[in-house]
């Protein structure tokens, strides 16, 4: 009984698995994420730790430091960054940014990912839960065998 258990588990998982990675269509923006910068070493948007995130498009950066220029607050033009899959924004030019606001636009699990992940999250729980349900179908089978010993098979007067 437990080696079925943990085989549903395990086919239960691997589907969840696979269901999860489905959910990638939802769109979401985000509107002036600021501190964030611009140099070779990459900044990593903030909405790329959401659950299946991809497709990330910036449709907006200004800088609220000097940078030489003598001007705050400017426009950043698109052109002087990349973004890659995994939401990590590149410097395209010889310029380095800080203090960059960006504004961008990316697809996701949305809720249905979320609430796939947090089943497969809570499947690492069931472990625990089939060696108790073991445990105790195991005393149980014990304290079985001991009362049925002793009602039934016990000394018979006259043999």
């Amino acid at each position: 009984m437990l080696v079925l258990i943990g085989v549903l588990v395990i086919i239960a998982i691997f589907l969840f698995v696979t269901l999860g990675d489905s959910f990638t269509d939802v769109s979401a923006s985000v509107t002036n994420e600021t501190e964030a910068w611009i140099n070779q070493s990459g900044y990593t948007l903030a909405a790329a730790g959401s659950i299946n995130f991809n497709s990330p498009s910036i449709s907006a950066l200004w800088n609220a430091t000097d940078n030489g220029t003598g001007s705050y607050n400017y426009s950043i033009a698109l052109t002087n960054v990349t973004v890659s899959d995994a939401g990590v924004m590149l410097n395209a030019s010889d310029l380095n940014y800080e203090n960059v606001s960006v504004s961008y636009s990316y697809l996701w699990g949305g809720e249905a990912g979320v609430a796939t992940n947090t089943m497969i999250v809570q499947f690492g729980n069931y472990p625990v839960l089939v060696g108790l349900v073991g445990t105790i179908i195991f005393l149980g089978l014990v304290i079985g065998v001991l009362v049925s010993s002793f009602a039934f098979g016990g000394r018979r007067d006259g043999v």
